[in-house]
């Protein structure tokens, strides 16, 4: 009788064993999954903005280019959905980007002829570097925090895109386009 309570005394030990693997084994699961889940929607977040400045820039291109976007304004491009409905905020004069920052997209012929200029703040550093190789090649210029990663007609500076990227938690983002 003794040998059988020995034998199950070592069953409830060895259950016990594998249940706590198998729970370290189901965190461990867990915590790769989330992780990748929340990349994923970082990534999608990325693309869905890159998605947008393309739409925005083609749009304003369209409507307003052969104008030189001469008197173009955030108000505007909300009022004709140059700057899409959903990104519209309540009196259609300004838009939100989805960092919660201001989009704003205004004539910018006085510094350059016939160029616009389109603003995201609030960009966050992680996803900064993204947004800009993703979206430059639409741009004649880039700028970060007010510095110039790629000068007007020129190229990419990717030392100066990681120094601004960086810069901050946060930081705003303008792409100038329109005619050379």
């Amino acid at each position: 009788m003794k040998f059988r309570s020995h034998r199950r005394d070592c069953q409830r030990g060895n259950a016990l064993v594998f249940s706590m693997l198998g729970l370290v084994i189901g965190g461990i699961v867990l915590a790769l999954g989330i992780g990748y889940y929340q990349s994923s929607q970082a990534n999608a977040q990325v693309q869905g903005t890159i998605s947008e400045i393309s739409a925005i820039i083609g749009g304003a291109q369209q409507n307003y280019g052969q104008y030189g976007y001469n008197g173009l304004t955030t108000a505007i491009a909300v009022g004709s959905r140059v700057i899409p409905d959903t990104r519209a905020d309540a009196g259609g004069a300004t838009a939100t980007n989805s960092y919660s920052g201001a989009i704003t997209l205004v004539d910018n012929s006085a510094a350059t002829p016939s160029t616009a200029r389109l603003s995201y703040a609030n960009v966050p550093a992680a996803q900064c570097t993204q947004l800009i190789n993703g979206a430059q090649s639409l741009a004649r210029r880039v700028s970060i925090g007010g510095t110039d990663v790629k000068p007007l007609d020129g190229a990419i500076d990717i030392v100066k895109v990681n120094t601004q990227c960086t810069s901050a938690a946060n930081v705003a983002i303008d792409f100038v386009f329109g005619r050379t």
